[in-house]
């Protein structure tokens, strides 16, 4: 047996890397488990408000406090020799009332919650429980056995894997007959007669004496009285065959895990149950895990695996903790699913990694240290400038200082186009009749010959393409007029 102390670390990062790994061990177990047998006992009720039977401000020492005298140990405040005293009957009525009350009043804790979540999940095989709040009731759990359904051998086995839950010490909030076990629900004139520590009379039991009485027959028994349907120590459990029967279908089913909560395992029947389902479930090579402020004797190291002292619902929170996929709803591990595949789906894309703040002083030192910096910067331009400036000279530095010209585009100036004259036009004009030249006749000599268009010399030495030029011009000259 594994001892696993969660009592002694405010949060689940105080607890050492040792106990983490085993307590990550059991959860893991509880995790893949797919037929799970639950046993609670007092300790899941006592966050909702009933006190259990056994701690120092259970109700056992709270009847020692308020009736010394009448009560000289807290287990017979349940034991049935409770019935041969007028006056320790009469305190076990009132104490039923009140606990009655405060059963109304309290609301499912986060251990019930869980037992729900393990049949929604289709992990549960089933639960038996010690308490007799029947608060597994208002979260909807099927619990409660009706002897009619049980006497058909036939649907003894369906009949059985209906119910959720197994009250192995009876209902508080049915009352039965002590002669005829007539089960009665609770009424305002039941609840008024408990209160004072009177026992309401068997209704049908007075029935069957008034048939009897009027039919002329004799007399036989006597009228039962009322009390909690719940099964006191040393009395035989009036239920024990159909126990007994639905334990071996539950043993045949194979469970391949128990979680032992809120109880010390000090009742015979209850030792009995946990040494028959631990054989079975280790012949499968399933775990026992027991969850319970108080730690368990030696005696229990070969049938149980892990031992967690927590209180249940602190042992339920860290489940949802390190396994919160157990606690989603189909809809949302949908969801959930889908939302992966997409992130899967998308690129990756790398994370800048944070920038640590520092502290003030350290950010202060940088200022500094970045102004010196900009400081050394300025006056290394400073010196580059004045050192060019020295060895410049004042032309450059015009050119240096001026600032540039943005280029402009040039503007082309109009061409001035010249007046041909009438000669050109003459010239340029196709003849119809071209003559052969006569200039093959003259030789390659200089020819000196006078005209108008020459200055006051009157003579000028003419070259061989003047000399063309002047014999087309007469010649054109000659044809217009």
């Amino acid at each position: 047996m594994i001892t696993i102390d969660l009592l002694n670390h405010k949060s689940h990062s105080d607890i050492p890397s040792e106990v983490s790994i085993n307590l990550n061990e059991a959860i893991k177990f509880i995790f893949k488990a797919k037929k799970a047998t639950v046993l609670t006992g007092a300790g899941i009720s006592c966050n909702a408000g009933i006190p259990d039977f056994r701690s120092s401000d259970g109700l056992y020492n709270l009847v020692k406090s308020k009736y010394p005298k009448n009560i000289v140990r807290g287990q017979d405040l349940f034991d049935i020799s409770l019935f041969r005293d007028e006056l320790s009957l009469s305190l076990f009525c009132t104490f039923m009332e009140s606990l009655y009350q405060s059963s109304l009043k309290a609301e499912a804790t986060e251990t019930h919650k869980f037992i729900k979540l393990l049949k929604e999940k289709n992990k549960l095989l089933r639960c038996y429980t010690q308490n007799i709040d029947s608060l597994e009731k208002s979260i909807d759990l099927n619990m409660g056995i009706n002897l009619n359904e049980f006497n058909d051998s036939k649907t003894f086995n369906q009949s059985w894997k209906n119910l959720d839950v197994i009250q192995l010490h009876g209902n508080l909030h049915k009352l039965s007959c002590t002669n005829c076990f007539t089960n009665f629900d609770w009424n305002e004139k039941y609840r008024h007669q408990l209160a004072n520590g009177l026992n309401p009379e068997c209704a049908e039991c007075y029935r069957k004496y008034e048939e009897r009485l009027y039919s002329g027959k004799r007399l036989t028994g006597n009228i039962g009285i009322l009390r909690p349907d719940i099964v006191l120590y040393g009395e035989h459990h009036p239920q024990a065959d159909i126990l007994a029967q639905g334990l071996n279908v539950d043993l045949r089913a194979r469970p391949d895990l128990l979680i032992v909560m809120g109880t010390s395992l000090k009742v015979d029947g209850v030792k009995k149950l946990v040494k028959s389902l631990s054989a079975s479930i280790h012949s499968k090579g399933g775990k026992v895990i027991f969850v319970n402020k108080t730690p368990l004797s030696k005696q229990w190291d070969s049938y149980i695996d892990y031992e967690i002292l927590s209180d249940c619902d602190n042992f339920v929170k860290i489940l949802k903790k390190e396994i919160p996929d157990l606690f989603l709803t189909q809809e949302q591990l949908d969801s959930k699913k889908l939302k992966n595949s997409i992130k899967e789906s998308l690129p990756v894309i790398k994370k800048e990694k944070p920038i640590k703040k520092e502290s003030s002083s350290t950010s202060n030192k940088i200022i500094k240290q970045e102004k010196k910096v900009t400081k050394i910067k300025q006056e290394i331009k400073k010196e580059n400038i004045e050192s060019a400036l020295s060895s410049s000279s004042e032309s450059d530095l015009d050119e240096a200082l001026t600032p540039p010209i943005t280029p402009t585009k040039i503007k082309k100036r109009p061409a001035l186009k010249r007046k041909t004259s009438n000669v050109d036009n003459m010239a340029n004009k196709k003849l119809k009749y071209e003559l052969p030249t006569p200039l093959s006749s003259f030789n390659d000599d200089i020819i000196e010959i006078a005209s108008e268009d020459f200055n006051s010399t009157g003579l000028r030495t003419l070259t061989r393409s003047e000399m063309n030029q002047h014999y087309n011009s007469t010649r054109l000259k000659q044809e217009v007029a």
